[in-house]
């Protein structure tokens, strides 16, 4: 039986370890994004961080989706600001293999899901920026920083009536749980919001030009029980992904967006 192959970025981990053992250093995803993806009927591959271009580069190109996870903060000076003091688990290396993973699914027409770090490290990718701290930097900011024992509504998002989210959601509003400091500020060319929180935060990005690319600030791997709606990005992941693999074709859908804001263009 066929199923879409839907690549997932895999960061690098440091293991805790005794004084006189080994530190042990593996690459892995928490396991409910592997588990999402096949109950959405796809075939999860995990690709570990890699500083190697061209292995990142044919690594994509093995791939019908591509899953961008959450993760630590996108190192600041990628979007030209200073850190702020609240910065925390940044790793260039993961940066620069999404940033260039994302660049090279969209120029080859695969179809992208972003979850937290990965709508910020999407909208990075194409020229965008964020805000490195929400508390301190939104005024009248709700908690988006949660640390509940298990996945809980956190606040309310609002979704762009008509936008390719609301579709695949199949609602306009929606409780979504959250556990980020840092979000969308300044919306990539090529990019458009089609979530926000009632405090006006970035929830939700789309491809302005309806390319197959969606990302959430939430984290619906983590809901799908308790909020069935967001089992409907994974679907919708594979179902694109699917759709792609069916052409048997490797199609380039015209000129990255933001392709304008960096030096080089992957082949």
């Amino acid at each position: 039986m066929f199923r879409a192959i839907v690549g997932i970025i895999a960061r690098r981990r440091n293991e805790p370890a005794q004084s006189d053992r080994m530190q042990t250093v593996t690459a892995g995803v928490d396991i409910a994004y592997p588990n999402s993806v096949v109950r959405a009927g796809g075939a999860p591959v995990l690709l570990p961080e890699t500083a190697d271009r061209q292995a990142v580069i044919a690594m994509i190109g093995r791939v019908d989706g591509l899953l961008l996870p959450g993760g630590g903060d996108v190192v600041s000076l990628a979007y030209g600001e200073e850190p702020h003091p609240t910065a925390k688990y940044q790793d260039p290396v993961l940066d620069e293999m999404e940033f260039l993973a994302a660049r090279v699914a969209i120029d080859r027409g695969i179809p992208i899901l972003g979850i937290c770090r990965g709508i910020q490290s999407l909208n990075v990718a194409l020229g965008g920026t964020l805000i490195q701290d929400i508390e301190s930097q939104v005024p009248g900011a709700v908690q988006h920083w949660a640390r509940p024992r298990d996945a809980t509504r956190g606040h309310t998002i609002d979704v762009e009536p008509g936008s390719l989210l609301a579709r695949v959601l199949g609602t306009k509003t929606l409780a979504v749980n959250s556990y980020h400091h840092q979000a969308v500020k300044d919306v990539a060319e090529g990019l458009r919001a089609s979530a926000r929180s009632r405090d006006g935060v970035i929830e939700g990005l789309e491809a302005a030009d309806g390319r197959p690319i969606l990302a959430v600030q939430c984290h619906p791997e983590e809901m799908r029980e308790s909020q069935p709606a967001l089992r409907n990005l994974f679907e919708w992941l594979v179902r694109e992904a699917a759709a792609r693999r069916s052409m048997g074709t490797d199609p380039v859908s015209g000129p990255c967006p933001g392709a304008e804001n960096r030096e080089e263009t992957p082949a």
